[in-house]
Protein backbone atom coordinates (compact mmCIF):
# COMPACT_ATOMS: atom_id res chain seq x y z
CA UNK A 1 0.00 0.00 0.00
CA UNK A 2 1.38 3.27 -0.79
CA UNK A 3 1.99 5.99 1.89
CA UNK A 4 -1.33 8.13 1.63
CA UNK A 5 -3.52 5.12 2.14
CA UNK A 6 -0.89 3.96 5.58
CA UNK A 7 -2.10 7.46 6.75
CA UNK A 8 -5.76 7.68 5.74
CA UNK A 9 -7.88 9.99 7.80
CA UNK A 10 -9.21 8.43 11.15
CA UNK A 11 -11.99 11.45 12.98
CA UNK A 12 -12.47 11.09 15.82
CA UNK A 13 -9.51 9.66 18.02
CA UNK A 14 -8.89 11.59 21.42
CA UNK A 15 -5.13 11.41 22.09
CA UNK A 16 -3.68 12.41 25.77
CA UNK A 17 -2.50 16.15 25.72
CA UNK A 18 0.81 16.57 25.42
CA UNK A 19 2.75 16.90 28.86
CA UNK A 20 0.49 14.15 30.66
CA UNK A 21 2.05 11.50 33.00
CA UNK A 22 0.34 8.35 33.53
CA UNK A 23 2.10 6.42 36.88
CA UNK A 24 1.04 2.75 36.30
CA UNK A 25 0.62 0.38 39.37
CA UNK A 26 4.22 -1.09 38.28
CA UNK A 27 5.97 2.38 38.92
CA UNK A 28 6.62 2.86 35.25
CA UNK A 29 6.13 6.77 34.04
CA UNK A 30 4.15 7.22 30.81
CA UNK A 31 4.80 10.27 28.76
CA UNK A 32 2.40 11.78 26.43
CA UNK A 33 3.33 13.77 23.64
CA UNK A 34 -0.21 14.66 22.24
CA UNK A 35 -1.49 13.62 18.48
CA UNK A 36 1.43 13.32 15.36
CA UNK A 37 0.89 16.91 13.90
CA UNK A 38 1.20 14.75 10.28
CA UNK A 39 -1.49 12.47 11.45
CA UNK A 40 -3.73 13.33 14.43
CA UNK A 41 -4.92 9.73 14.43
CA UNK A 42 -1.84 8.58 15.53
CA UNK A 43 -0.87 9.49 19.56
CA UNK A 44 2.28 9.71 20.94
CA UNK A 45 3.88 8.19 23.56
CA UNK A 46 6.92 8.51 25.04
CA UNK A 47 8.41 5.50 27.18
CA UNK A 48 10.62 4.73 30.61
CA UNK A 49 13.91 4.93 27.66
CA UNK A 50 12.77 8.16 25.79
CA UNK A 51 11.87 5.98 23.17
CA UNK A 52 8.78 7.78 21.06
CA UNK A 53 5.77 5.29 20.43
CA UNK A 54 3.21 5.67 17.55
CA UNK A 55 -0.42 4.32 18.81
CA UNK A 56 -3.09 4.16 16.29
CA UNK A 57 -5.85 5.79 17.38
CA UNK A 58 -4.28 5.34 20.72
CA UNK A 59 -4.87 1.59 21.15
CA UNK A 60 -2.26 0.09 18.74
CA UNK A 61 1.15 0.53 17.74
CA UNK A 62 2.16 1.03 14.29
CA UNK A 63 3.45 -1.80 11.92
CA UNK A 64 5.90 -1.60 8.97
CA UNK A 65 4.25 -4.71 7.81
CA UNK A 66 0.69 -4.17 8.53
CA UNK A 67 0.23 -0.48 9.30
CA UNK A 68 -2.61 0.01 6.41
CA UNK A 69 -4.37 -2.66 7.63
CA UNK A 70 -4.69 -1.88 11.14
CA UNK A 71 -5.17 1.43 10.77
CA UNK A 72 -8.04 0.47 8.88
CA UNK A 73 -9.43 -2.02 11.07
CA UNK A 74 -9.47 0.29 14.10
CA UNK A 75 -10.49 3.47 12.11
CA UNK A 76 -14.24 2.27 12.56
CA UNK A 77 -14.29 2.44 16.20
CA UNK A 78 -14.19 6.46 16.06
CA UNK A 79 -15.25 8.27 17.41
CA UNK A 80 -15.88 5.76 20.40
CA UNK A 81 -19.38 4.54 21.07
CA UNK A 82 -21.04 1.42 22.29
CA UNK A 83 -21.41 -1.02 19.56
CA UNK A 84 -18.95 0.13 17.49
CA UNK A 85 -17.04 -3.09 16.35
CA UNK A 86 -14.24 -3.51 13.72
CA UNK A 87 -11.42 -6.58 12.61
CA UNK A 88 -8.72 -6.79 10.24
CA UNK A 89 -7.04 -9.71 9.25
CA UNK A 90 -3.38 -9.00 8.59
CA UNK A 91 0.32 -10.92 7.93
CA UNK A 92 2.69 -9.79 11.33
CA UNK A 93 6.26 -10.55 11.59
CA UNK A 94 7.34 -11.80 14.72
CA UNK A 95 10.46 -10.32 16.63
CA UNK A 96 10.81 -13.10 18.90
CA UNK A 97 11.52 -15.62 16.95
CA UNK A 98 15.39 -16.36 15.91
CA UNK A 99 14.65 -15.75 12.08
CA UNK A 100 12.00 -13.21 10.93
CA UNK A 101 8.94 -15.64 10.10
CA UNK A 102 5.43 -13.98 8.90
CA UNK A 103 2.23 -15.59 10.67
CA UNK A 104 -0.93 -14.60 10.01
CA UNK A 105 -3.36 -12.91 12.37
CA UNK A 106 -7.19 -11.83 12.89
CA UNK A 107 -7.66 -8.68 15.16
CA UNK A 108 -11.12 -7.28 16.00
CA UNK A 109 -12.14 -4.61 18.40
CA UNK A 110 -15.22 -3.86 19.72
CA UNK A 111 -16.66 -0.96 22.33
CA UNK A 112 -18.64 -2.96 24.54
CA UNK A 113 -19.77 -0.08 26.73
CA UNK A 114 -19.10 2.96 29.11
CA UNK A 115 -18.03 2.74 32.34
CA UNK A 116 -16.20 4.77 35.07
CA UNK A 117 -13.00 4.39 36.45
CA UNK A 118 -11.90 5.65 40.62
CA UNK A 119 -8.41 7.06 40.09
CA UNK A 120 -7.62 8.59 44.16
CA UNK A 121 -10.97 9.36 44.95
CA UNK A 122 -11.87 10.79 41.51
CA UNK A 123 -14.67 9.31 39.08
CA UNK A 124 -13.43 9.33 35.80
CA UNK A 125 -16.13 8.10 33.00
CA UNK A 126 -14.41 5.68 30.70
CA UNK A 127 -15.03 3.55 27.22
CA UNK A 128 -14.69 -0.10 27.89
CA UNK A 129 -13.05 -1.40 24.50
CA UNK A 130 -12.27 -5.43 23.66
CA UNK A 131 -9.58 -6.79 21.53
CA UNK A 132 -9.02 -10.24 20.48
CA UNK A 133 -5.98 -11.00 19.32
CA UNK A 134 -6.01 -14.58 16.89
CA UNK A 135 -3.07 -16.04 15.23
CA UNK A 136 -4.43 -18.37 12.00
CA UNK A 137 -1.64 -20.62 12.66
CA UNK A 138 -0.76 -21.35 16.29
CA UNK A 139 -3.60 -22.16 18.69
CA UNK A 140 -1.32 -20.95 21.92
CA UNK A 141 -1.29 -17.15 20.32
CA UNK A 142 -4.81 -16.22 20.85
CA UNK A 143 -5.21 -13.09 23.53
CA UNK A 144 -8.25 -11.31 24.42
CA UNK A 145 -7.59 -7.90 26.12
CA UNK A 146 -9.89 -5.34 28.36
CA UNK A 147 -8.80 -1.48 28.00
CA UNK A 148 -10.62 1.28 29.99
CA UNK A 149 -10.12 4.72 27.86
CA UNK A 150 -10.42 7.93 29.97
CA UNK A 151 -13.13 9.72 27.63
CA UNK A 152 -11.65 12.69 28.25
CA UNK A 153 -7.93 12.50 27.73
CA UNK A 154 -8.02 9.21 25.90
CA UNK A 155 -5.67 8.06 28.49
CA UNK A 156 -5.52 4.31 28.90
CA UNK A 157 -6.27 3.86 32.65
CA UNK A 158 -6.33 0.07 32.83
CA UNK A 159 -5.76 -3.05 30.17
CA UNK A 160 -6.23 -6.31 31.04
CA UNK A 161 -5.39 -9.52 29.00
CA UNK A 162 -6.82 -13.09 29.30
CA UNK A 163 -5.40 -15.92 27.04
CA UNK A 164 -7.41 -19.19 26.35
CA UNK A 165 -5.19 -21.11 25.43
CA UNK A 166 -1.54 -19.95 26.51
CA UNK A 167 0.66 -18.31 24.75
CA UNK A 168 3.40 -15.26 25.59
CA UNK A 169 2.17 -11.30 24.96
CA UNK A 170 5.09 -8.83 25.42
CA UNK A 171 2.46 -6.66 26.97
CA UNK A 172 1.15 -6.81 30.89
CA UNK A 173 -1.72 -5.98 32.43
CA UNK A 174 -1.65 -2.32 34.18
CA UNK A 175 -3.38 -0.15 36.08
CA UNK A 176 -2.95 3.88 36.33
CA UNK A 177 -2.82 5.24 39.94
CA UNK A 178 -2.24 8.55 39.07
CA UNK A 179 -2.81 10.67 36.06
CA UNK A 180 -0.89 14.15 35.71
CA UNK A 181 -2.48 16.51 33.02
CA UNK A 182 -0.65 19.86 32.05
CA UNK A 183 -1.92 22.70 33.59
CA UNK A 184 -3.45 20.84 36.48
CA UNK A 185 -2.10 20.40 39.86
Amino acid sequence: MSDTQAARPISGVVCPPAGTVAVRDDATHVRYAGADPADPAVCLVRGPAGTTQRMIGGLISTHPVNDAQRRAAIAGLFPLAPGKATSVSYTLVSPLVPHPQAFPFEESFRVSGDSSYNLNGTTRPTWVVESSLRSQLDPAANFNMTYNIDKETGVILSYNIYTHTGGNLASRPFRVTQLELPGRL
